[in-house]
């Protein structure tokens, strides 16, 4: 009887997991929690990466970003999980509230929301950021809030710190929702050319191994 009754929550254990990270997904590669910093005025870049996620998700996202004025970057994704079969896209606007420190802290917010092709209703989030600076490297919290379609709304959280190591930068990090699991994850990032990144992650959520690689391309 208890095999019966847990086998529907597996979907929504990843549903939920998936929807965290639409949440977060318009990150820096390859951080997944958000840091406070925008594109400068006239600038942007592409991010393209593949990444297996919780449940085993296979998936392909592509995210442009693009700063009109100081301060504001303005983010899109669309992932394909060609696990299930599915496209989700989000959109966002981030907002730099204080100047960015190189010794010291600097805050900012993130507005978007993110919808699933074929299902009814969006996923609207709000995400608060800090980012302290220091000799040690850069530290980053995220604390903010999403909303499924027809649920009620949850917490979500984050915490990275990362610091360049020669030419690479690497990074730790944890983030979760309120009720789940938490992810832990580790990355790092080297510049191919002064416009080219390459990036890649591993990590680990309820005993699950996940990876990503991908290209960050500045414009």
């Amino acid at each position: 009887m208890s095999s019966i009754s847990a086998a529907p929550q597996v979907p929504h254990l990843v549903l939920a997991a998936g929807l965290l990270m639409c949440g977060l997904a318009n990150a820096g590669r390859p951080l997944t929690v958000d840091d406070a910093n925008t594109d400068d005025a006239g600038t942007g870049h592409v991010e393209a990466w593949y990444a297996r996620q919780p449940g085993r998700a296979n998936t392909w996202t592509v995210a442009p970003a693009f700063s009109p004025m100081d301060g504001l970057e303005l983010g899109a994704s669309t992932t394909r999980d060609r696990t299930a079969a599915s496209t989700s896209q989000s959109l966002q606007a981030k907002w730099r509230i204080t100047p960015s420190q190189e010794a010291g802290c600097n805050n900012a917010v993130v507005l978007g929301a993110s919808q699933t092709r074929r299902q009814s209703g969006t996923t609207p989030y709000i995400n608060g950021l800090l980012t302290c600076n220091s000799a040690l490297g850069a530290t980053h919290v995220n604390l903010g809030a999403q909303r499924a379609p027809g649920g009620p709304g949850v917490g979500t959280w984050g915490l990275a710190h990362e610091r360049e190591w020669g030419p690479m930068t690497f990074h730790v990090e944890a983030f979760g929702q309120r009720l789940a699991k938490p992810t832990f994850q580790i990355g790092a990032r080297k510049e191919l050319s002064p416009n080219l990144q390459l990036d890649a992650t591993l990590g680990r959520n309820n005993r699950q191994k996940l990876f990503s690689v991908g290209l960050k391309q500045s414009f």
